[in-house]
């Protein structure tokens, strides 16, 4: 069950891929849609019952990463637009659980041939790759609560 419901939240990151293509613009998403609709600065302060100031500011602080989600979804109504608020991951979310996988079980195959190493029965290359395939598929298929910690 448990499966089945991780499953259907990284289907909504695989469908997200068309996000990935989308990047502020240098200016701000705010001064570029006020541009392209050929509106003003202080144009812009007067739909949002604001000072000028107060609206450079809004833009200003877009592009400084200071804007919050608050404002955006305000200045948003007022120019008639959906807020869209996504994170989206840079690979899939597979391959990230893989990736995450494949690092926990370097380090217990290497913690557990250690101390084969100290009873001189250390694995081989061969074996050593295998063993790491096969714990990061265990880790995968049980998805253990302590893959993301340290």
């Amino acid at each position: 069950m448990k499966a089945l419901i991780r499953q259907q939240y990284q289907h909504k990151f695989d469908d997200s891929a068309m996000f990935r293509v989308l990047r502020r613009p240098k200016e701000g998403w705010i001064r570029t849609l006020r541009k392209a609709l050929g509106m003003s600065s202080p144009q812009l302060a007067r739909l949002l019952g604001v000072s000028r100031a107060q609206a450079s500011q809004i833009e200003r602080m877009e592009i400084d990463d200071r804007v919050t989600l608050k404002q955006l979804r305000r200045v948003a109504v007022k120019l008639d637009c959906e807020l869209v608020y996504a994170l989206v991951p840079r690979s899939s979310v597979n391959e990230m659980i893989r990736e995450r996988a494949r690092y926990k079980a370097k380090k217990i195959v290497a913690a557990a041939n250690k101390h084969m190493i100290l009873e001189s029965q250390q694995l081989s290359e061969m074996s050593l790759k295998e063993q790491i395939d096969l714990e990061t598929n265990r880790l995968i298929q049980n998805m253990p609560r302590d893959l993301w910690e340290e």
